[in-house]
């Protein structure tokens, strides 16, 4: 449990993200930090309000290792209003389709918004406000709970697979045996 510091956004940061410009940011523009090691998202802003900060190419990374529905699968299980933040927008690894299909998924199958912004610097600031405004309506103190992972590797691949458009639960299975990995069926030339 974390107290609320009186007349300061608090925010529970993941100890991994101390030295990033967004905590940094976060620091400068007055915000109270606790340091914690999150097993989910990375910036805690309210009891129902969770971030998890993703630059362009880890959000890139984090879909062809299949870090990224797992992490929403947990996000949505532990808080009310998960949020997933990219900083930046030049995606170069990851066909339009792939894409297309991760974003999609966040947003029907997770509910999870993905909000774009241009700078590590602009992320804090949205942080920033956000545990205000979650803050002057609550003021119960910050609790984390988290619910272990429930999903195999093997359900989450099929999953990450299932989410490129047009592809269904069996094409998924069968592009997975044909390819053997995620990685492989994003990066393949029929998928394009």
């Amino acid at each position: 449990e974390f107290a609320l510091v009186e007349g300061k956004p608090t925010i529970v940061v993941d100890d991994r993200e101390l030295k990033t410009k967004t905590s940094l940011k976060l620091f400068e523009l007055g915000a109270f930090l606790h340091s914690k090691r999150l097993l989910v998202g990375d910036f805690v802003c309210s009891n129902k309000v969770c971030v998890e900060r993703k630059l362009c190419e880890d959000f890139e990374s984090s879909i062809i290792d299949g870090r990224l529905f797992a992490q929403a699968d947990e996000l949505r299980k532990n808080f009310e209003s998960p949020l997933i933040c990219v900083v930046g927008k030049n995606f170069e690894r990851i066909n339009k389709n792939a894409l297309q299909g991760a974003f999609i998924s966040l947003a029907t199958d997770y509910k999870i918004p993905v909000i774009f912004f241009d700078s590590e610097e602009q992320l804090a600031e949205f942080l920033f406000a956000c545990a205000k405004r979650e803050q002057d309506n609550d003021r119960t103190p910050l609790r984390l709970r988290v619910n272990k992972p429930t999903q195999s590797p093997a359900q989450l691949q099929r999953f990450i697979v299932e989410s490129i458009p047009g592809v269904g639960s069996k094409n998924a299975v069968n592009l997975l045996k044909k390819f053997g990995s995620v990685k492989a069926v994003f990066n393949s030339n029929e998928n394009r």
